[in-house]
């Protein structure tokens, strides 16, 4: 067997014409959004809310997580305006808290606009997240969120 050497996607190697690595990976610097959000007992099916604005070109990290204990409703999606689960859609009864990004999943490492299904990164270069009531309330609920992501 042949002895190798070979580099990682965080390093640059201009003699091998390995293209610069990508700026979140190596260095982004880590950012938390922190919310929360409420629902009523008589939302419907359909109804949206508006969570955060990242960078599309960010990173999303393994912590991002949903408290969906007390959300209104039976199933959890988040997503995009045009696709209300691209980030995942589970029963809350899987489980207290939700997290979207595993470490060593198909979506770790990938920019924003790659994981939440988007065949090119938006033009203005930000991506929204949103919660979505698929089916009517079961009741007035909330749920709390942190958005870990690394950007430049």
């Amino acid at each position: 067997m042949p002895v190798v050497s070979k580099v990682s996607n965080l390093v640059t190697d201009r003699i091998n014409n390995i293209p610069n690595a990508d700026p979140e990976l190596v260095r982004g610097r880590p950012v938390v959004a922190t919310g929360t959000v409420a629902n009523a007992v008589d939302d419907s099916a359909g109804s949206t809310y508006h969570l955060v604005d990242i960078p599309a070109h960010a990173i999303l990290d393994s912590r991002t997580a949903f408290a969906v204990t007390n959300w209104g409703f039976a199933t959890v999606q988040i997503g995009t305006l045009e696709d209300p689960d691209a980030l995942i859609s589970v029963a809350k009864s899987a489980g207290a808290t939700v997290a979207p990004i595993a470490f060593g999943d198909a979506k770790h490492g990938l920019p924003a606009w790659q994981v939440l299904g988007y065949a090119a990164e938006p033009s203005d270069g930000i991506v929204s997240l949103y919660a979505y009531g698929p089916a009517n309330a079961a009741g007035a609920g909330s749920m709390l969120f942190e958005i870990h992501y690394r950007a430049r």
